[in-house]
């Protein structure tokens, strides 16, 4: 057999269902191979560009937290990859790359570049199969790291070797394939010495304002609620989460969102005002501590399974390595032990109430300009008409800010945040590719019009694969966030200014399902309640003078 034809077979062996791809010379064997052979076992998706291809691959294996397999060529192929391969570095995606090489005997070349010194700073990890020898031990490397730890891995083969003939003999069902993740015996237990110090911590702090415990996504993939909600109960603390984990505590009566820099004011207020915090699987970075301002008067201890992440951001009181569940559950344990219990102090029928009636944009009266909605009106009829079981995707951009603000999710899984490396126009590629891999929730992607002109090739592969989703596009006919940040700096904004064409036609063309929206009236002839059969954009125009109250902030002026 060629050796494409055993990377496929070796794929197959590992459970992988889907391969996002941009054909090349160099890799065409594994698609082409796969196409005509395994069909029955294999999902091809074909991207019209390899940025594409790549962050498809990343929203398919953050979806379900699956291995997500993207199939490029070299050069300038790979290079193309670049801003998706450092969103997924920076999230840790479990993404698996495969790439062609210039063999080692050749010099120079049309394609040739140093792409391994261009991968490094943008990936975990970069193994070479250099002969077929080679091709078991580097896969079946790659794929325990990418189940036990975080990627993205790229595995390079010489293209000269890739169509070669070879003599590899295997016996599959003996081989070492399907190598699970870590089990649960593997957690790390915190030091019995460090949970007492955590206890004295809390218990030395001002009693007279209520604790906070911040949840990150650590705290969701230990699957720490419920020690998380016993201890709040114990010490009457207030629960929040980080933005990455929010909707973890959605249907708790004590929960007050997300704090940071795009968190609610209400949030930012109790998480000032506290004397404790319990940060719980979070890196404490600078989006959720506001630059530390948020709890630089605060006892602050900082539990979490991830060495690095200890202070790398923020200085903390006490750091404390170790699985969020079983720490929470020992400091719980040791307070029990000691007969504390302030249940009730601070979880009082006003606090719930005032919780309760919270408004993320307050008491502000929404602008009415003919040809627009308000983009704060825009999310709350949205929210309403969506339905409940959804996956949300954002892109970024000013208007992100918005949706963070309206669009409510029930539990951190039905959330994905793209903007890891400060990247416009990956959300809508990543959209795609969480919507391939999602059966039951509606997916709903929301991207700025320049992210979405940026990556408007998506949406072919998108009708190309007939993939079920809503695309809402927040059209305010500029790159929003400059052009507030050009107002606020007192800069010509209308250089921001760039009028879109109409995007609505431009999807149907595609042969999308598409609508223009400008008033709620717009959205009362669309039938946003259940799961669409295909492709769906909505081309939303927005106010883009209605500024989101982060471009008020420090961060922005």
């Amino acid at each position: 057999m060629k050796l494409s034809d055993a990377i496929i077979r070796l794929l197959v062996e590992e459970n992988v269902d889907t391969l996002f791809t941009l054909m090349a010379e160099d890799v065409m064997g594994i698609t082409a191979t796969a196409r005509a052979d395994w069909a029955d076992d294999l999902s091809v998706v074909d991207a019209r560009h390899e940025q594409l291809a790549m962050a498809m691959a990343d929203g398919y294996a953050r979806t379900h937290d699956d291995i997500g397999v993207c199939v490029v060529g070299r050069g300038p192929a790979i290079a193309q990859t670049g801003t998706a391969l450092g969103t997924a570095n920076v999230y840790g995606s479990k993404l698996l790359v495969i790439t062609g090489e210039t063999p080692t005997t050749t010099l120079g070349g049309l394609k040739y570049f140093d792409q391994e010194t261009f991968l490094g700073p943008v990936t975990e990890d970069v193994l070479s199969v250099r002969d077929e020898d080679a091709l078991l031990p580097v896969f079946r490397d790659a794929f325990r790291r990418l189940r036990r730890d975080r990627g993205p891995i790229v595995v390079q083969v010489p293209w000269n070797l890739m169509d070669a003939e070879t003599d590899l003999d295997v016996d599959w069902e003996t081989e070492l394939f399907g190598t699970d993740a870590v089990d649960d015996a593997a957690r790390r237990r915190p030091d019995a010495e460090k949970v007492t110090a955590a206890v004295d911590r809390y218990l030395e702090s001002d009693a007279s304002t209520p604790p906070v415990i911040l949840a990150g996504r650590g705290a969701v993939a230990s699957g720490a609620k419920p020690a998380i909600e016993r201890l709040a109960e114990r010490t009457s603390a207030l629960l929040a989460t980080s933005l990455q984990a929010r909707g973890y505590f959605s249907d708790h009566p004590f929960s007050i969102g997300f704090p940071g820099t795009f968190g609610s004011n209400l949030a930012n207020e109790y998480v000032t005002n506290a004397a404790f915090v319990l940060a719980v699987g979070c890196s404490l970075n600078n989006h959720t501590t506001d630059v530390g301002r948020l709890v630089d008067e605060a006892t602050v201890v900082h539990v979490t399974d991830e060495p690095a992440h200890l202070e790398r951001y923020t200085p903390v009181d006490l750091a404390v390595v170790g699985d969020a569940r079983e720490t929470v559950a020992a400091i719980d344990a040791e307070l029990d032990e000691m007969g504390m219990d302030f249940s009730g102090t601070f979880w009082t029928e006003n606090t719930e109430r005032r919780l309760a009636d919270a408004e993320p944009w307050g008491d502000a009266t929404f602008v009415d300009t003919p040809g627009r909605m308000d983009p704060r009106e825009l999310m709350v009829e949205l929210d309403a008409r969506l339905p409940d079981e959804r996956l949300v995707v954002t892109d970024a951009g000013h208007f992100m800010n918005w949706v963070i603000d309206g669009i409510t999710v029930d539990h951190p899984d039905d959330y994905m945040w793209t903007l890891d490396f400060g990247a416009i126009g990956i959300g809508f590629p990543m959209g795609i590719g969480a919507a391939w891999q999602e059966d039951e929730r509606t997916p709903v992607t929301f991207v700025g019009d320049a992210g979405f002109l940026m990556s408007l090739q998506a949406l072919d592969t998108a009708v190309q694969q007939w993939i079920p989703s809503v695309t809402v596009v927040v059209n305010d006919d500029a790159l929003g966030s400059e052009y507030h940040q050009l107002k606020n700096r007192n800069l010509n904004a209308s250089a921001a200014v760039a009028e879109t064409p109409d995007l609505a036609a431009l999807a149907r063309d595609f042969g999308a399902e598409a609508h223009t929206i400008t008033s709620v009236a717009d959205l009362d002839a669309v039938d946003l309640s259940t799961r669409p059969s295909g492709p769906v954009v909505l081309d939303c125009k927005i106010d883009r003078d209605v500024k989101h109250r982060f471009y008020e902030s420090d961060h922005m002026n």
